[in-house]
């Protein structure tokens, strides 16, 4: 079966897979050794927030237990292993995403603070008159920032249809794409929709925007804990995801920018350096 034309996926080839055993797999996570009014727990919202395994809870308790120091503020030992802890992290998120360097790695509060922060920074670049060019199913977190971007910098959005499927029409794409000379901004999409569950083709879009002078951030945060994603091979500018929807605590994220983007960014936040001339 090919999925690779209709729906995007990274292998064009669907290889059928051993039936995974439910049974086993919830034994990784103690959440359901839990009944709710007499039944065994079923947990259907995994798209909104995923359960937490025994690697992952065991992992924060042994950090807060026994390695938790300041990180990036002292040179003492707790603290040095604590700041080379956050580093592996890092690295690891690289390597998991096919990133080039770790510096491309940002920690963020979760997928919404890193299309904030880049609506910020980079939005801050743009010149009024460029343009944001949007799916119309868009989830908020993927609307509202450049939406207020548009009112403070004068930007225009753009928004862009979708089939029944919610499937993006790559046609209506390329239409508003060349008809944007001299007005060159970023294409800004959700890889899967929360809403309609369509998995938009990243390898036709990416390298159409690319062709037109646009950037491409993608919202991988329901994408991120189904299927691999490499950067480098889709060659997308900023990547956006969630700890939450992929087994991973709360309140952290992650974005992935070419390093030659960030480094072009100015700061969202000042604050929080140790600066010897103060």
């Amino acid at each position: 079966m090919n999925l690779s034309r209709e729906r995007g996926w990274m292998h064009s080839t669907v290889i059928p897979l051993k039936p995974l055993d439910g049974h086993l797999i919830k034994r990784d996570f103690p959440i359901f050794s839990r009944e709710i009014n007499g039944h065994p727990l079923i947990y259907l919202d995994s798209a909104a927030t995923a359960q937490k395994p025994f690697p992952v809870i065991e992992a924060m308790r042994r950090f807060y237990a026994d390695e938790y120091a300041t990180v990036h503020r002292a040179v003492y030992a707790l603290a040095a292993e604590a700041t080379e802890r956050y580093h592996q992290v890092r690295r690891s998120i690289q390597r998991f995403i096919g990133a080039r360097r770790p510096e491309e790695i940002i920690f963020t509060r979760g997928t919404t603070d890193a299309i904030n922060l880049v609506a910020r920074s980079f939005g801050d670049t743009l010149e009024p008159g460029s343009r944001i060019l949007l799916p119309v199913t868009e989830h908020h977190s993927n609307f509202v920032p450049w939406q207020m971007l548009a009112k403070r910098r004068g930007i225009d959005l753009v928004l862009l249809p979708v089939d029944e499927e919610g499937c993006l029409l790559l046609p209506e794409i390329e239409k508003h794409l060349s008809t944007s000379k001299g007005k060159e901004g970023l294409l800004s999409l959700a890889h899967i929709s929360n809403f309609t569950g369509a998995c938009q083709p990243l390898s036709q879009i990416i390298p159409m925007a690319h062709a037109y002078g646009f950037k491409v951030l993608v919202d991988a945060a329901q994408s991120i804990p189904h299927m691999p994603l490499d950067v480098g091979m889709l060659n997308a500018d900023f990547l956006a995801f969630s700890g939450h929807k992929a087994f991973g605590p709360t309140g952290v994220g992650v974005l992935y920018g070419k390093y030659e983007l960030l480094d072009m960014m100015a700061p969202r936040e000042g604050g929080g350096r140790y600066d010897r001339t103060r």
